[in-house]
């Protein structure tokens, strides 16, 4: 007989050895945070063999040149290079974005069209993939609604603490409002002193409109016989027919303190609550105290004092007469219509007319036009209309607005109804209601700004939310608390057994959140901040916590630059919060240029060795150690000290004036004045939060705007800035990305593709065709290919897959029309002058001085890789940052212009450092100014001035701890920023004594 067997084929090449399992689940150490960080995966630890490896085969994203590349599992990976070498390519553009994907394509394909769809990595296999995370530095949403609290899901947590345990404290008296029940109430009456006698009632309310005499009979029906109206206990048989009290409170039980059964006493109370919608009123003389029972609202009855005291199954306060809703968690959510503030809407301010920007100089008369809109053309017929009333009101015309009488500057808001002349409040009043057009949409902005909310005060909750306590605070208040008091505040709190036993899960979520944000060094941090208010290394460290606290396991973080933003003082605690991430038997791959984090990988990968197409393959892989004995890796040759960035030998004296800010208070600012050297390289340092953003940012570069009337938000809170009559303009280089679409490219952000299409408009075969440069841009339709628009591609729409760009048949990507393609200028067209690098463009368009004086600026600040035409999408962030450098540079005016630069080495290589440092010698040699805010110690090292912020952060910081050269700060002891300098240049002067 034959019999069928289960079997298996196995192919030729199959080898059991090759068949792995995952390492089992260690459990995560606890990160403890009690005024010193304690975390045990700080110490030395026993790595154990990796049994699985990433394997990448001949991945071709971006500049990526057929990299091969093995990365194990659950370790630390570094990767490092120069800036634009195609690390992100590979960190983001391929592990994340295949990672990503292969996740995405396990759902349906009817839940995939409704998800981010990512295009497969241009490589030929990818394996051992985990699922990925990625936090990046524009990773958090920037909304105005999105905090601290929610970006950590913090808030979420929270909230539904104070639905489950929370206390509602009524607003009007103070009283704690809970909702009784027969059984409690019967309990707290059963307490009285015996003897006590007390009465038993419910209001009843009569229909306006029919009287109270079908009220009497209503109630004489149900068979009660007595009322409490108007101070009198009175019989429903003594009731005139004319009868009509304030109030009626129906007696259901007259009783006595231990006198009668529970029995009846619970009737009653059933009784009355039924009667009363759920409430009712325990009347007591006013002798009577327990503490067992409210205080109650005095009364008269019958001429003798009396308490009276509520009670309900409802949250009410029958005392002052407030109904609360059953706290729940939309109640305390601002992004909830249920517990937002109505008049903010949950944003915590709103946005109205702003008198400053209005009347911007108060030292001006309404004749010289001290009213800013009505000096615009399409407007000024409004102060003729005031003018020609001023005579009749005796207005004063001439007088600075600024001594105007109250009365006066009334009249020229309110206007002049009866004269039709509607004033300031019916001016803007029209062009709201002309809102629709959006030219008076951008003027009316003009003139607004934001202001705290006067309902909430910026606590964005309504009253009911507000009216909810845990500890004795409301959410708004426990969220205004720094990160670090709000942890030792929520250890601190005293519950009961059964409150205790309920918000046991919540406030260990709470708190292990709370724990790491104080790990990655943000304890100075409230969870109200608005993530808009934060730099991007503390977007990028908020969304690190949020990621530690989440408690996966076997994923794949890939990480960009983490320690930007970041204090050397704080690097420890950043080091510990990645390691508790590996303790968790993760992988986390670093895109990191910071040395500490360079040191602290258990391998690196570096990128190279140049940038664009000079890198893109891979020079070194192995540990640190390893790295500083490889003579191939540039990185090691800066980390051995066989290269060293140099500390200038001589500095510059501050003889060139000085910007003097005086009584900058905004934010933690303590009553400030600062005086800036001009001439220098100022760099402004301090701890994380000490203020430097706000005293630079905030406050210093719009009043310097204000004085020159460049249009920007309005400063924050100082008295003066003196000395902007020495500089010619003010330029903020800040960390705001760069145009993203692709139609966005490095030629068209400098400008210089003016000028390039110039030079083509003017050779003898366009002007025969009357071609213009119009004709020779992508972004018009008289040059593009009309197929894709300028695009070069055509994008196709796959539903519930990544779409497809397929290069345009009728181009063939070239983005132009083949009649624009004939345009030669030295045997180049348009099109190929875009695929040119920046560096082969120079020599190209040699005698055009416009066009490499563009271009030399691109090749000043090291990009002169990058090729004219590649898209702004596919740049790394310290490539966007200095093409935005380049930018501002190329369009500075003449004579002394005062650049304002934020973090400028971020996502920079210790050799891109050198070359930003030469560019800045650059910009110094030629009369221009630079204030800096920066953490990075080789910039600092290398200042010619320093302004130390702290000593500590938030409400410890705010105040000038140090000034002076590098040397004098370093010998500070009050200086946190100053220790770590002192030992940078002392291994920068050991360092330059060997080379």
């Amino acid at each position: 007989m034959n019999c069928m067997q289960n079997t298996i084929d196995v192919p030729n090449s199959f080898s059991w050895a090759n068949l792995t399992l995952p390492a089992p689940l260690v459990p995560s150490p606890a990160l403890v945070y009690d005024g010193k960080l304690r975390n045990p995966v700080l110490e030395p630890r026993e790595l154990p063999v990796p049994e699985r490896v990433i394997a990448l085969r001949r991945v071709e994203v971006h500049n990526l040149q057929q990299v091969d590349l093995d990365l194990p599992h659950y370790r630390w990976i570094t990767f490092c290079g120069l800036s634009g070498s195609g690390k992100s390519s590979l960190a983001f553009d391929t592990l994340y974005a295949e990672g990503q994907r292969r996740y995405i394509e396990s759902f349906s394909a009817y839940t995939r069209q409704f998800l981010e769809r990512l295009e497969k990595p241009a490589a030929e296999r990818i394996d051992g993939l985990p699922p990925a995370i990625a936090i990046a530095a524009d990773s958090s949403t920037r909304s105005n609604r999105s905090t601290v609290g929610t970006a950590t899901e913090t808030h979420d947590y929270l909230r539904l603490l104070f639905a489950r345990i929370g206390r509602v404290i009524c607003r009007g008296c103070g009283r704690w409002i809970r909702r009784e029940s027969p059984e409690t109430i019967v309990d707290a009456l059963r307490r009285l002193p015996e003897g006590t006698r007390f009465l038993l009632a419910f209001e009843s309310h009569a229909e306006e409109s029919d009287g109270t005499a079908p009220l009497v009979e209503r109630l004489r029906s149900l068979g009660f016989q007595r009322v409490i109206a108007d101070e009198k206990t009175i019989t429903l048989e003594q009731a005139p027919a004319d009868w009509n009290p304030e109030k009626v409170f129906v007696v259901v039980d007259r009783l006595t303190a231990g006198a009668q059964g529970e029995t009846r006493l619970r009737d009653s109370l059933e009784t009355a609550l039924g009667h009363g919608a759920g409430h009712c009123s325990v009347w007591l003389p006013a002798e009577v105290r327990t503490e067992v029972l409210p205080a109650g609202v005095p009364a008269t009855l019958d001429g003798q004092p009396w308490r009276r005291l509520g009670f309900g199954t409802q949250l009410r306060c029958d005392d002052c007469g407030i109904d609360y809703p059953t706290p729940e968690p939309r109640l305390f959510s601002f992004n909830s219509p249920l517990g937002a503030c109505a008049e903010c809407e949950g944003f915590g301010n709103v946005i109205d007319l702003d008198w400053n920007l209005i009347v911007p100089d108060a030292s001006k008369s309404l004749r010289e036009g001290a009213i800013a809109p009505w000096n615009t053309p399409a407007y000024e017929h409004e102060l003729k209309e005031l003018l020609a009333l001023a005579r009749d009101y005796e207005l004063p015309v001439d007088v600075p607005f600024g001594k105007l009488t109250e009365a006066q500057k009334a009249l020229i808001v309110a206007g002049v109804p009866e004269r039709k002349f509607g004033g300031l409040n019916g001016f803007f009043a029209w062009l709201e209601r002309r809102k629709y057009k959006m030219h008076n949409r951008v003027f009316l902005s003009r003139w607004r700004s934001y202001r705290t909310c006067p309902t909430c005060e910026g606590r964005r909750l309504n009253a009911d939310a507000l009216s909810v306590r845990v500890g004795g605070k409301n959410l708004a208040e426990l969220s205004a608390m720094k990160v670090g008091d709000a942890l030792g505040f929520l250890k601190a709190l005293e519950l009961s057994n059964h409150e205790r036993q309920v918000a046991r899960t919540m406030l260990e979520q709470v708190q292990s959140r709370l724990n790491f944000l104080v790990v990655v060094g943000l304890d100075y941090l409230t969870l109200d901040r608005s993530l808009r208010t934060l730099s991007g290394g503390e977007s990028q460290r908020v969304a690190l916590a949020s990621a530690i606290g989440s408690s996966l396991v076997n994923m794949l973080y890939v990480l960009d630059e983490p320690s930007a933003g970041l204090h050397p003082r704080d690097t420890d605690r950043l080091i510990g919060a990645i390691r508790g991430l590996l303790a968790r038997q993760n992988t986390v791959i670093v895109v990191e240029h910071e040395e500490a984090m360079i040191r602290a990988a258990d391998q690196v990968v570096e990128i190279g060795p140049g940038a664009g197409q000079r890198g893109g393959r891979v020079v070194f892989q192995g540990t640190p150690e390893e790295m500083i004995e490889s003579p191939d890796s540039l990185t090691g040759d800066y980390l051995a000290g066989r290269r060293i960035i140099r500390s200038p030998q001589r500095r510059r004296t501050p003889n060139h004036g000085w910007i003097r800010l005086a009584g900058a208070r905004g934010n933690n600012l303590k009553n400030l004045t600062v005086e800036f050297p001009l001439g220098m390289l100022c760099v402004v340092t301090g701890v994380s939060g000490a203020g430097k953003s706000t005293l630079v940012q905030d406050t210093l570069y719009p009043a310097l705007c204000k004085r020159m009337k460049k249009e920007t938000t309005p400063p924050l809170a100082h008295d003066d800035v003196l000395g902007d009559g020495q500089i010619g303009d003010v330029v903020l280089v800040d960390q705001a990305p760069i145009g993203r679409s692709p139609r966005s490219n490095p030629v068209t952000y400098i400008k210089a593709f003016d000028e390039i299409r110039a030079v083509f408009a003017a050779t003898v075969d366009a002007k025969t065709r009357n071609y213009t440069a119009t004709h020779f841009s992508f972004n018009n339709e008289a040059g593009r290919c009309s197929q894709c628009e300028g695009d070069g591609y055509i994008q196709v729409d796959m539903q519930f897959l990544a779409d497809v760009f397929m290069k345009c048949s009728q181009c063939h990507g070239r983005r132009y029309r083949r009649e624009i393609l004939d345009i030669n200028y030295r045997g180049r067209n348009i099109a190929d002058v875009l695929d040119m690098t920046v560096r082969e463009a120079f020599t190209f368009f040699r005698g055009h001085a416009k066009v490499q004086a563009r271009l030399k600026r691109l090749i000043d600040v090291g990009l002169d890789y990058l090729r004219l035409g590649q898209p702004a999408n596919t740049l790394s962030g310290g490539e966007s940052q200095r093409l935005k450098l380049a930018a501002y540079i190329s369009a500075a005016k003449r004579g002394r212009t005062l650049f304002l630069l934020d973090e400028p080495t971020t996502g920079l290589h210790f050799a891109d450092i050198v070359q930003l440092l030469d560019c800045f010698e650059a910009l110094l040699a030629v009369g221009h100014s630079l204030i800096v805010v920066e953490h990075n110690l080789h910039l600092i090292k290398s200042a010619d001035y320093l302004i130390d912020l702290g000593p500590g952060a938030a409400d410890e910081g705010g105040e000038v701890v140090a000034t002076g050269t590098p040397e004098n700060v370093a010998r500070q002891s009050r200086s946190i920023t100053g220790r770590y300098l002192a030992k940078a240049l002392a291994e920068a002067q050991q360092a330059a004594a060997s080379v």
